[in-house]
Protein backbone atom coordinates (compact mmCIF):
# COMPACT_ATOMS: atom_id res chain seq x y z
CA UNK A 1 0.00 0.00 0.00
CA UNK A 2 1.34 3.00 -1.46
CA UNK A 3 1.14 6.33 1.19
CA UNK A 4 1.82 9.86 0.74
CA UNK A 5 2.05 12.37 3.88
CA UNK A 6 -0.92 13.63 5.29
CA UNK A 7 -1.66 17.43 3.89
CA UNK A 8 -3.84 20.47 3.28
CA UNK A 9 -6.38 18.06 1.66
CA UNK A 10 -7.41 17.00 4.68
CA UNK A 11 -8.68 20.35 6.14
CA UNK A 12 -11.00 20.52 2.95
CA UNK A 13 -12.53 17.38 3.71
CA UNK A 14 -14.49 18.89 7.05
CA UNK A 15 -16.47 21.07 4.48
CA UNK A 16 -14.81 24.38 4.96
CA UNK A 17 -12.36 25.99 2.34
CA UNK A 18 -9.78 28.45 2.90
CA UNK A 19 -10.49 30.86 0.26
CA UNK A 20 -13.82 30.70 1.17
CA UNK A 21 -15.15 33.98 2.73
CA UNK A 22 -18.91 34.45 2.82
CA UNK A 23 -20.24 36.06 5.93
CA UNK A 24 -22.79 33.98 7.86
CA UNK A 25 -26.37 35.29 7.62
CA UNK A 26 -28.76 35.88 10.35
CA UNK A 27 -32.32 34.15 10.04
CA UNK A 28 -34.98 33.21 12.28
CA UNK A 29 -33.55 29.53 12.88
CA UNK A 30 -31.51 31.62 15.52
CA UNK A 31 -34.58 31.30 17.66
CA UNK A 32 -34.02 27.49 17.68
CA UNK A 33 -33.15 26.31 21.89
CA UNK A 34 -30.29 24.36 19.45
CA UNK A 35 -29.02 27.58 18.97
CA UNK A 36 -26.47 29.22 21.88
CA UNK A 37 -23.70 31.58 21.80
CA UNK A 38 -23.82 32.67 18.05
CA UNK A 39 -23.68 28.86 17.08
CA UNK A 40 -26.25 25.61 16.99
CA UNK A 41 -24.53 23.00 19.47
CA UNK A 42 -25.44 19.48 20.29
CA UNK A 43 -27.01 18.84 23.33
CA UNK A 44 -24.18 17.22 24.71
CA UNK A 45 -20.74 19.65 23.69
CA UNK A 46 -17.89 16.89 22.01
CA UNK A 47 -14.46 17.57 22.05
CA UNK A 48 -14.13 19.50 18.45
CA UNK A 49 -11.35 20.45 16.60
CA UNK A 50 -11.03 24.06 15.42
CA UNK A 51 -11.07 24.54 11.44
CA UNK A 52 -7.01 25.79 12.28
CA UNK A 53 -6.06 23.02 14.15
CA UNK A 54 -7.55 20.74 11.59
CA UNK A 55 -5.44 22.88 8.59
CA UNK A 56 -2.38 23.22 11.46
CA UNK A 57 -2.40 19.04 11.74
CA UNK A 58 -2.42 18.41 7.95
CA UNK A 59 0.65 20.97 7.73
CA UNK A 60 2.87 19.57 10.20
CA UNK A 61 1.57 16.00 11.27
CA UNK A 62 3.37 12.53 10.41
CA UNK A 63 0.17 11.12 9.86
CA UNK A 64 0.43 9.05 6.61
CA UNK A 65 -2.47 9.08 3.86
CA UNK A 66 -3.30 5.76 2.19
CA UNK A 67 -3.12 6.50 -1.46
CA UNK A 68 -6.11 6.01 -3.38
CA UNK A 69 -6.35 4.84 -7.21
CA UNK A 70 -7.50 7.81 -9.19
CA UNK A 71 -10.16 6.02 -11.01
CA UNK A 72 -12.01 2.95 -10.38
CA UNK A 73 -14.76 1.66 -13.06
CA UNK A 74 -18.42 0.95 -11.57
CA UNK A 75 -21.54 -0.34 -12.40
CA UNK A 76 -24.73 1.89 -12.88
CA UNK A 77 -28.22 1.10 -12.48
CA UNK A 78 -29.12 2.50 -15.88
CA UNK A 79 -32.98 1.86 -15.66
CA UNK A 80 -34.08 2.81 -12.49
CA UNK A 81 -37.92 1.82 -11.68
CA UNK A 82 -40.20 4.28 -12.43
CA UNK A 83 -41.67 3.50 -8.50
CA UNK A 84 -41.97 0.84 -6.01
CA UNK A 85 -45.32 0.20 -4.17
CA UNK A 86 -46.24 -1.19 -0.99
CA UNK A 87 -43.60 -1.76 2.01
CA UNK A 88 -40.86 -3.06 0.28
CA UNK A 89 -38.02 -0.90 -0.12
CA UNK A 90 -35.64 -0.77 -3.00
CA UNK A 91 -32.16 0.74 -2.91
CA UNK A 92 -30.11 1.97 -5.23
CA UNK A 93 -26.32 3.03 -3.70
CA UNK A 94 -24.90 6.06 -6.26
CA UNK A 95 -22.09 7.08 -4.02
CA UNK A 96 -20.92 8.24 -0.61
CA UNK A 97 -24.17 9.36 1.56
CA UNK A 98 -26.36 9.45 -1.94
CA UNK A 99 -29.13 6.46 -2.28
CA UNK A 100 -32.10 6.57 -4.30
CA UNK A 101 -34.58 4.89 -1.93
CA UNK A 102 -38.10 4.17 -3.31
CA UNK A 103 -40.62 3.11 -1.07
CA UNK A 104 -44.68 3.30 -0.57
CA UNK A 105 -44.55 5.18 -4.11
CA UNK A 106 -42.79 7.73 -3.29
CA UNK A 107 -38.87 8.41 -4.57
CA UNK A 108 -36.43 9.83 -2.22
CA UNK A 109 -32.89 10.94 -3.13
CA UNK A 110 -30.59 11.41 0.02
CA UNK A 111 -28.00 14.06 0.36
CA UNK A 112 -27.48 13.88 -3.69
CA UNK A 113 -24.22 14.52 -4.83
CA UNK A 114 -22.85 14.16 -8.51
CA UNK A 115 -20.24 16.75 -9.17
CA UNK A 116 -16.98 15.94 -9.64
CA UNK A 117 -15.71 17.40 -6.23
CA UNK A 118 -17.16 18.03 -2.74
CA UNK A 119 -15.35 21.74 -2.58
CA UNK A 120 -16.27 25.12 -3.36
CA UNK A 121 -13.74 25.09 -6.57
CA UNK A 122 -13.71 23.12 -9.56
CA UNK A 123 -9.83 22.51 -9.69
CA UNK A 124 -8.49 20.94 -6.25
CA UNK A 125 -10.06 19.83 -2.77
CA UNK A 126 -11.50 16.12 -2.96
CA UNK A 127 -12.11 14.33 -6.61
CA UNK A 128 -14.46 11.24 -7.13
CA UNK A 129 -12.51 8.21 -7.89
CA UNK A 130 -15.35 6.43 -9.51
CA UNK A 131 -19.01 7.86 -11.52
CA UNK A 132 -21.72 8.29 -10.11
CA UNK A 133 -23.79 4.83 -9.74
CA UNK A 134 -26.71 6.40 -11.83
CA UNK A 135 -26.97 9.47 -13.50
CA UNK A 136 -28.83 12.52 -12.52
CA UNK A 137 -30.42 12.55 -16.28
CA UNK A 138 -31.88 8.70 -15.71
CA UNK A 139 -33.35 8.89 -12.17
CA UNK A 140 -37.10 8.71 -11.95
CA UNK A 141 -38.80 11.75 -10.94
CA UNK A 142 -37.37 12.35 -7.71
CA UNK A 143 -40.52 13.33 -4.94
CA UNK A 144 -38.39 14.43 -1.74
CA UNK A 145 -34.64 15.15 -0.97
CA UNK A 146 -33.78 14.84 2.84
CA UNK A 147 -30.61 16.79 3.28
CA UNK A 148 -28.53 16.11 6.36
CA UNK A 149 -26.33 19.30 6.90
CA UNK A 150 -24.57 22.06 4.18
CA UNK A 151 -20.64 20.22 4.06
CA UNK A 152 -19.53 20.01 0.77
CA UNK A 153 -19.78 15.96 1.02
CA UNK A 154 -23.53 16.38 1.91
CA UNK A 155 -24.97 19.42 0.03
CA UNK A 156 -23.49 19.81 -3.63
CA UNK A 157 -25.84 22.94 -4.66
CA UNK A 158 -24.93 22.52 -8.31
CA UNK A 159 -26.84 19.00 -8.62
CA UNK A 160 -29.56 20.18 -6.40
CA UNK A 161 -29.96 22.68 -9.04
CA UNK A 162 -30.08 20.52 -11.53
CA UNK A 163 -32.79 18.16 -9.52
CA UNK A 164 -34.86 21.20 -8.75
CA UNK A 165 -34.87 22.23 -12.13
CA UNK A 166 -36.02 18.59 -13.49
CA UNK A 167 -38.40 17.95 -10.79
CA UNK A 168 -39.35 20.32 -8.63
CA UNK A 169 -38.93 17.64 -4.93
CA UNK A 170 -40.06 18.64 -2.30
CA UNK A 171 -36.52 19.57 0.14
CA UNK A 172 -36.12 18.63 3.59
CA UNK A 173 -33.02 19.44 6.01
CA UNK A 174 -32.31 21.38 9.49
CA UNK A 175 -32.58 25.55 9.74
CA UNK A 176 -30.51 27.97 8.36
CA UNK A 177 -29.88 25.61 5.10
CA UNK A 178 -32.58 26.59 2.74
CA UNK A 179 -30.86 29.88 2.42
CA UNK A 180 -27.99 28.03 0.73
CA UNK A 181 -30.61 27.25 -2.03
CA UNK A 182 -31.63 29.95 -3.87
CA UNK A 183 -33.34 28.48 -6.81
CA UNK A 184 -35.60 26.08 -4.26
CA UNK A 185 -39.05 27.06 -3.88
CA UNK A 186 -40.30 24.12 -1.51
CA UNK A 187 -37.42 24.04 1.51
CA UNK A 188 -38.83 22.47 4.79
CA UNK A 189 -36.25 23.54 7.21
CA UNK A 190 -37.22 21.57 10.32
CA UNK A 191 -35.48 21.86 13.98
CA UNK A 192 -34.64 18.53 15.87
CA UNK A 193 -37.51 16.59 16.82
CA UNK A 194 -39.17 18.36 14.76
CA UNK A 195 -41.48 15.99 12.60
CA UNK A 196 -43.58 16.74 9.31
CA UNK A 197 -46.38 15.48 7.56
CA UNK A 198 -45.57 14.50 3.82
CA UNK A 199 -48.52 12.38 3.24
CA UNK A 200 -51.30 10.47 5.14
CA UNK A 201 -48.86 7.65 6.02
CA UNK A 202 -45.55 9.34 5.64
CA UNK A 203 -43.90 11.36 8.35
CA UNK A 204 -41.03 12.57 8.46
CA UNK A 205 -38.78 13.70 11.81
CA UNK A 206 -35.25 15.51 12.14
CA UNK A 207 -33.34 13.95 14.85
CA UNK A 208 -29.82 15.18 16.14
CA UNK A 209 -26.77 13.45 16.09
CA UNK A 210 -23.30 14.17 16.78
CA UNK A 211 -21.47 16.63 13.98
CA UNK A 212 -21.67 20.25 12.91
CA UNK A 213 -21.95 22.30 10.06
CA UNK A 214 -20.32 24.90 8.01
CA UNK A 215 -19.16 26.17 4.45
CA UNK A 216 -16.69 28.82 5.29
CA UNK A 217 -13.65 30.02 7.50
CA UNK A 218 -17.43 32.47 9.15
CA UNK A 219 -19.80 30.21 9.12
CA UNK A 220 -19.36 27.29 11.26
CA UNK A 221 -22.45 25.87 13.04
CA UNK A 222 -24.20 28.74 11.36
CA UNK A 223 -26.76 26.00 10.27
CA UNK A 224 -27.98 22.93 11.68
CA UNK A 225 -27.13 19.12 11.18
CA UNK A 226 -28.96 15.98 11.47
CA UNK A 227 -30.43 12.38 11.08
CA UNK A 228 -33.56 11.67 9.57
CA UNK A 229 -36.24 9.21 10.81
CA UNK A 230 -38.88 8.25 8.19
CA UNK A 231 -42.41 6.74 9.36
CA UNK A 232 -43.86 5.61 5.78
CA UNK A 233 -46.50 2.79 5.90
CA UNK A 234 -45.27 0.40 7.79
CA UNK A 235 -41.31 0.86 7.35
CA UNK A 236 -39.52 2.77 9.62
CA UNK A 237 -36.44 4.33 7.97
CA UNK A 238 -33.71 5.90 9.42
CA UNK A 239 -30.81 8.44 7.65
CA UNK A 240 -28.29 8.93 9.31
CA UNK A 241 -26.26 11.93 7.80
CA UNK A 242 -22.70 12.19 9.29
CA UNK A 243 -22.02 12.01 13.08
CA UNK A 244 -19.81 10.71 15.72
CA UNK A 245 -20.79 8.06 17.97
CA UNK A 246 -23.20 9.18 20.91
CA UNK A 247 -26.44 8.73 22.60
CA UNK A 248 -28.56 9.67 20.07
CA UNK A 249 -29.05 6.41 18.57
CA UNK A 250 -30.03 4.91 21.64
CA UNK A 251 -32.22 7.81 22.20
CA UNK A 252 -34.02 7.40 18.52
CA UNK A 253 -34.56 3.50 19.43
CA UNK A 254 -36.38 4.87 23.01
CA UNK A 255 -38.25 7.70 21.07
CA UNK A 256 -39.19 5.56 18.03
CA UNK A 257 -38.68 1.55 18.95
CA UNK A 258 -36.65 -0.53 16.28
CA UNK A 259 -36.25 0.87 12.92
CA UNK A 260 -36.57 -1.35 9.94
CA UNK A 261 -33.47 -0.04 8.35
CA UNK A 262 -30.50 2.10 8.58
CA UNK A 263 -28.33 3.85 6.52
CA UNK A 264 -24.90 4.68 8.98
CA UNK A 265 -21.82 6.39 7.77
CA UNK A 266 -18.74 3.85 8.10
CA UNK A 267 -15.80 5.69 6.49
CA UNK A 268 -13.55 8.96 6.99
CA UNK A 269 -12.58 8.10 10.54
CA UNK A 270 -8.70 8.44 9.74
CA UNK A 271 -6.60 9.42 12.25
CA UNK A 272 -8.75 9.40 15.71
CA UNK A 273 -7.44 12.29 17.06
CA UNK A 274 -8.95 14.32 13.93
CA UNK A 275 -12.18 12.48 13.37
CA UNK A 276 -13.56 10.79 16.56
CA UNK A 277 -15.98 13.27 17.22
CA UNK A 278 -17.59 13.56 13.98
CA UNK A 279 -17.50 10.04 12.18
CA UNK A 280 -18.09 6.94 13.00
CA UNK A 281 -15.54 4.36 12.59
CA UNK A 282 -16.82 0.42 11.45
CA UNK A 283 -16.84 -0.78 15.26
CA UNK A 284 -19.23 2.62 16.04
CA UNK A 285 -21.20 1.60 13.35
CA UNK A 286 -21.87 -1.28 14.16
CA UNK A 287 -22.37 -0.03 18.01
CA UNK A 288 -25.17 2.02 16.51
CA UNK A 289 -26.88 -0.40 14.51
CA UNK A 290 -27.27 -2.49 17.83
CA UNK A 291 -28.46 0.77 19.65
CA UNK A 292 -31.48 1.75 16.71
CA UNK A 293 -32.43 -2.33 17.02
CA UNK A 294 -32.14 -1.82 13.29
CA UNK A 295 -33.41 -4.99 11.31
CA UNK A 296 -31.10 -4.26 8.74
CA UNK A 297 -28.10 -1.04 7.67
CA UNK A 298 -26.56 -0.43 5.01
CA UNK A 299 -22.86 1.39 5.29
CA UNK A 300 -22.30 4.82 3.41
CA UNK A 301 -20.11 7.79 3.11
CA UNK A 302 -17.14 5.54 2.15
CA UNK A 303 -15.37 4.90 -0.82
CA UNK A 304 -15.98 8.03 -3.48
CA UNK A 305 -14.01 10.67 -2.15
CA UNK A 306 -10.68 10.80 -0.20
CA UNK A 307 -11.35 12.93 2.99
CA UNK A 308 -9.35 11.04 5.31
CA UNK A 309 -6.06 9.06 6.07
CA UNK A 310 -7.89 5.39 5.72
CA UNK A 311 -7.33 3.19 2.82
CA UNK A 312 -10.53 3.45 0.60
CA UNK A 313 -11.31 -0.50 1.23
CA UNK A 314 -10.58 -0.51 4.69
CA UNK A 315 -13.82 0.39 5.54
CA UNK A 316 -15.66 -2.31 4.43
CA UNK A 317 -13.44 -4.76 5.28
CA UNK A 318 -13.22 -3.45 9.02
CA UNK A 319 -17.01 -3.29 8.95
CA UNK A 320 -16.78 -7.67 8.47
CA UNK A 321 -14.96 -7.83 11.53
CA UNK A 322 -16.61 -5.64 13.81
CA UNK A 323 -20.02 -7.57 12.66
CA UNK A 324 -18.03 -11.02 13.23
CA UNK A 325 -16.82 -9.64 16.65
CA UNK A 326 -20.56 -8.67 17.49
CA UNK A 327 -21.94 -11.65 16.26
CA UNK A 328 -23.99 -10.24 13.79
CA UNK A 329 -25.43 -12.08 11.14
CA UNK A 330 -23.66 -11.34 7.68
CA UNK A 331 -26.53 -9.73 6.33
CA UNK A 332 -28.03 -7.46 8.90
CA UNK A 333 -25.32 -4.56 8.20
CA UNK A 334 -23.99 -4.88 4.86
CA UNK A 335 -22.50 -2.71 1.85
CA UNK A 336 -23.77 -2.15 -1.68
CA UNK A 337 -22.08 -1.75 -4.78
CA UNK A 338 -21.54 1.22 -6.43
CA UNK A 339 -25.04 1.72 -8.53
CA UNK A 340 -26.43 -1.79 -7.44
CA UNK A 341 -29.67 -1.85 -6.78
CA UNK A 342 -31.28 -4.14 -3.92
CA UNK A 343 -34.98 -5.34 -2.68
CA UNK A 344 -35.49 -5.41 0.73
CA UNK A 345 -38.20 -6.68 2.72
CA UNK A 346 -40.07 -7.60 -0.48
CA UNK A 347 -41.05 -11.01 0.85
CA UNK A 348 -41.70 -9.34 3.88
CA UNK A 349 -45.52 -8.90 4.44
CA UNK A 350 -45.45 -8.56 8.54
CA UNK A 351 -44.73 -4.75 8.65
Amino acid sequence: MLLTKICVPIALSTGVFIASCTAPQTDDSQMSPNFKDGEFRNSELPEMRSFWEIAWHGLTSDTTRAEWPEWVDSISDIAPRDSVSGDSIRVTFINHATFLIQVHGFNILTDPVFSERTSPLSFVGPKRVHDPGVAIAVLPKIDMIIVSHDHYDHLDLASMDKLIKRDNPKIYTGLGVGKRLASADSVHEMDWSDSIAVSDDFTLWFLEVQHFSGRTLTDRNSTLWGGFLMEIGNRKIYFGGDSGYADHYKRAYESFGPVDLAFLPIGAYAPRTMFKSVHLNPDEAVQAHIDLRAKKSIGMHYGTFQLSAEPRNEPIELLEQAKREANLAPSAFITLEVGQPMDIFAKDKSG
